[in-house]
């Protein structure tokens, strides 16, 4: 089937869940703040919770990436939102682009970037998710999201929520060139850890 053809069977403007550029400036602006408040939860040795929020900008960044040419409804005979499905918009977040740059992989390293995309893909970050969120009984043993989740991760999942953000975003309008600034300052400091 040609691509566009595929594209334009999805659309359906009047639903769409961003319909103008400052919508989508303002879908933007909230996910750069959810990448400040990670970082700041991750400075502050809130390794879970930074990995929470940093799992949740992957998700927003799919909703932001699609949410200007459909609503998310997909016609499955059970008119599935993909916009409320975590696995779905994780998949969605890890766009084969995303590797393609060389900084990520300078900064946490080709076996991990591979990690994080095959996490993305097959659940692991579902997993990750629910992990960095609630405490639980493992093996006779009360287990805390901090118990499961240390800095190395925590610094590798927000590099890969910033790449997946500049991949997918970035570029799109002038106002998400202007703010990239931001992101990429945090992907500095941290790249440099």
């Amino acid at each position: 089937m040609d691509l566009f053809k595929l594209i334009e069977q999805q659309l359906n403007t009047d639903n769409n869940l961003i319909q103008s550029v400052d919508e989508f400036n303002k879908a933007i602006e909230h996910i750069v703040q959810q990448l400040s408040d990670a970082y700041i939860l991750y400075e502050n040795n809130s390794f879970s919770s930074s990995v929470f929020m940093s799992i949740t900008v992957c998700e927003e960044v799919a909703k932001a990436h699609l949410g200007s040419f459909f609503d998310g409804t997909i016609a499955n005979g059970k008119s599935k939102n993909i916009f409320r499905d975590h696995k779905t918009k994780h998949i969605l977040s890890a766009m084969p682009t995303v590797p393609m740059g060389s900084r990520l992989e300078k900064a946490i390293g080709k076996t991990e970037l591979k990690k994080m995309m095959n996490m993305a893909h097959n659940s692991g970050f579902v997993q990750l998710r629910e992990s960095a969120l609630y405490f639980q009984r493992e093996k006779g043993t009360l287990i805390v999201p901090s118990d499961k989740i240390d800095k190395k991760t925590a610094r590798s999942i927000l590099l890969f929520a910033l790449e997946v953000f500049d991949d997918a975003l970035v570029g799109i309008t002038t106002y998400s060139m202007e703010i990239d600034k931001k992101t990429d300052a945090i992907f500095n400091k941290l790249a440099k850890v």
